[in-house]
């Protein structure tokens, strides 16, 4: 998920009342604005808003399904 879809589903809300309902401290939201929400967090946040936002995650890989160097 990028920033501005997390701002689209706060429907403009201040970055005070998203840190409110996110939990994510307002340098915090700064940061994502110009560095990108980390996976982690993206997880999080399609937890927190019922899936309408969806993180962008690295698919896991099977030890065994890689070749031998």
């Amino acid at each position: 998920m990028t920033f501005d879809q997390l701002l689209n589903y706060f429907d403009g809300q201040s970055y005070r009342d998203i840190e409110k309902q996110t939990g994510i401290a307002l340098a915090q939201l700064t940061y994502y604005k110009n560095h990108g929400i980390p996976e982690g967090r993206q997880a999080i946040l399609e937890i927190q808003t019922g899936g309408a936002l969806k993180a962008n995650v690295t698919p896991l890989v099977k030890l065994e399904d890689l070749e031998p160097a």
